[in-house]
């Protein structure tokens, strides 16, 4: 046999030699346990697969609503709420726009008749300035007395005047409001107000505001503009000026201690001035009816050019030395004028309105001096 041919014969015995050594080999059988793997396995469980985090849809009245999507982002980026609340709290939500206000006055063929009020100062003060207001504010003064004094202690507004603004803001907590703050600041925010960018403004503070004192913002109740509590706070005045004024830990602008303390640090921050004992007094001019100047609480006249040129007095002592605000109160046959001081223009930062500073004054002063018997 040549030598070709005995490599040949080799090479064939090799293979056949090896396919048989592999048929022979054990293959594992994945039907089967390895005990190998199943001690790994018991040592090292794989990873749980964690769920990604789902969005729940915007539902309810403000479904699809582009802005207000944008705005759930926005304070998910930055203040870190989550998408799950936001969503949740505003699918809640009503547009209050589709809240139709109950009727009061009805004509015979039974259509509504809108009452216009004429803005006379007999008709303003009578809102707030009645007898059952008046009874009001005498045994909320009692019941908080304490808490009262010590406001005026540390903040140095007197007690009528953080009376007179709870009395007309809620009649001392008779009205707190009947709408869901939630509601009212969503719709005007969301819903093309003329004034969205402060609604939605307002609406950012709510939440932070909520989430800061632990109170539930789908609950809370509050005006047709979404002022809350005894003093009316809108949500940016609660967090730039509410207080713990009763020290458990929260502030709640229900509670009429940290209400009180609020409304006091208010008028501090406001500029109040605790030297000047008087806020407005009556005056005195010729005639029934006055259009010589104008009036209201954004003027400021020289007491001596008031007395000088125009004859203008004070109907009582005026203490306080500096520039008076001239303010007239239309009555239905003549037209009461008072001087205002410096702290009768910090009552209207409360409210930007003559009115209403003189309302907060006249029910402050009635209710102390019933208070003190005469």
């Amino acid at each position: 046999m040549t030598l070709p041919k005995i490599s040949l014969l080799l090479s064939s015995i090799l293979l056949i030699t090896a396919c048989s050594t592999k048929n022979n080999i054990d293959v594992p059988d994945n039907n089967k346990t390895n005990p190998l793997m199943a001690v790994i396995q018991t040592d090292n469980p794989p990873p749980k697969k964690l769920p990604t985090e789902t969005f729940e849809e915007l539902n309810g009245d403000f479904a699809g609503n582009y802005k207000l999507i944008e705005f759930i982002d926005y304070m998910h980026n930055y203040h870190q709420f989550t998408h799950k609340e936001l969503y949740r709290l505003f699918s809640k939500a009503k547009d209050t726009n589709q809240i139709v206000e109950p009727c009061k006055v009805r004509n015979t063929n039974g259509s509504c008749v809108v009452q216009i009020r004429k803005g006379k100062w007999d008709r303003y003060k009578a809102m707030f300035v009645y007898e059952r207001n008046i009874e009001r504010g005498v045994n909320f003064w009692a019941e908080h007395e304490d808490t009262l004094n010590r406001a005026y202690k540390t903040y140095g507004v007197p007690p009528e005047y953080i009376v007179g603004i709870i009395g007309i803001e809620t009649a001392y907590g008779v009205n707190f409001g009947k709408k869901k703050v939630i509601d009212v600041l969503t719709s005007k925010s969301m819903l093309g107000d003329r004034r969205e960018d402060f609604y939605t403004k307002q609406l950012e503070k709510f939440l932070i505001m909520t989430r800061q004192a632990g109170l539930n913002a789908s609950e809370l109740m509050g005006s047709n503009a979404g002022a809350m509590g005894y003093g009316q706070f809108i949500a940016s005045s609660y967090l730039d000026f509410a207080v713990d004024f009763n020290n458990d830990g929260v502030t709640d602008l229900w509670n009429a201690e940290d209400a009180i303390g609020s409304v006091a640090n208010y008028f501090a921050r406001n500029g109040w001035n605790t030297n000047i004992s008087q806020v407005a007094i009556r005056a005195k001019y010729k005639g029934n009816r006055f259009k010589r100047l104008k009036t209201g609480y954004k003027t400021k006249y020289s007491q001596r050019k008031l007395r000088k040129k125009h004859k203008i007095i004070p109907r009582s002592k005026l203490y306080y030395k500096g520039p008076v605000s001239l303010i007239k109160l239309h009555r239905a046959t003549y037209d009461e004028l008072w001087f205002g001081t410096h702290n009768f223009r910090v009552l209207t930062t409360y409210n930007h309105s003559t009115f209403y500073g003189m309302a907060v004054h006249v029910l402050g002063k009635t209710v102390k001096q019933r208070r003190e018997g005469y």
